[in-house]
């Protein structure tokens, strides 16, 4: 742990450069992360509108999904993770070989990239967030003790995603082409994860699928937290569900780590 700390900083100060470096390609990929949701919030403000009596759908009103669909832009962006493409192309082009060299495992400079980017990325996501607040007036709806949990809510949010992102990503060990099982994973997680919708108006066995897998406990759980829309009890649940994630997927982690370096060919090296 040691090593980490003392290598962190400079892994954060070159991903930051790299960052700056590739500038318009952070713009891209940032503002692709608040299309889909103003989308769906459009889209959901509509339906609204055409249904019966066009007040609400499943309990939200218009402003209550602006208030969701927004927090997910925001959630989304702290969560986001891509390991799933690039440690595939790391281990089939060979580049992984020299990162296993270091005294640090190679998923500590992965994680720099991840804090780089969203660091960046902010200076653009930031107006645009408060813009849409402008334009669509959201209705939040968050108490107090919702308000003291949010922060590790959020936080160990992104700890599953980007554990769980990197769990996926090493399956590049066993297999040549990562891009199907990546497409795959996003959009189980548009799907279970509540960004296609909120999951309390799916089905009721969608509802328990999602329950069941990761994808649930970082952007739904703390959206609906966020608005206030838990019980005391229900936060706390929330909260365990996603211990227990972060918990697996840091044995998963080790496990799979150590057997995917033993089968390591360095392909095209």
């Amino acid at each position: 742990m040691r090593a980490v700390l003392s290598a962190m900083p400079a892994f954060l100060r070159e991903s930051m450069a790299t960052m700056f470096q590739y500038r318009g390609e952070i713009l891209l990929w940032a503002i692709w992360g608040v299309v889909y949701p103003a989308v769906a919030m459009a889209m959901w403000s509509a339906a609204v509108a055409g249904a019966p009596g066009g007040h609400e759908i499943g309990g939200y009103a218009p402003r209550d999904f602006a208030a969701y669909f927004w927090l997910t832009m925001v959630i989304g962006h702290i969560c986001t993770a891509w390991d799933v493409y690039e440690l595939g192309y790391l281990v089939q082009s060979g580049k992984l070989s020299p990162k296993l060299l270091r005294p640090v495992l190679p998923v500590w400079q992965s994680l720099a990239d991840n804090i780089a980017y969203k660091v960046v990325s902010l200076g653009v996501l930031v107006p645009i967030w408060v813009l849409i607040v402008l334009l669509t007036r959201p209705q939040f709806g968050i108490d107090r003790h919702a308000a003291t949990f949010a922060v590790p809510a959020i936080l160990m949010a992104a700890m599953i995603n980007y554990l769980w992102c990197y769990n996926l990503a090493m399956v590049a060990f066993w297999v040549t082409r990562m891009e199907a099982i990546g497409q795959g994973w996003f959009g189980a997680g548009l799907f279970f994860g509540g960004r296609l919708a909120p999951l309390s108006i799916m089905p009721e066995p969608l509802q328990k699928i999602a329950s069941a897998l990761p994808f649930k406990w970082v952007v739904y759980f703390p959206c609906e937290m966020l608005m206030g829309r838990l019980s005391d009890r229900a936060i706390w649940t929330g909260l365990g569900n996603q211990l227990a994630w972060v918990a697996f997927g840091l044995v998963v982690f080790c496990v799979m780590w150590r057997m995917g370096v033993k089968r390591y060919s360095a392909v095209g090296a």
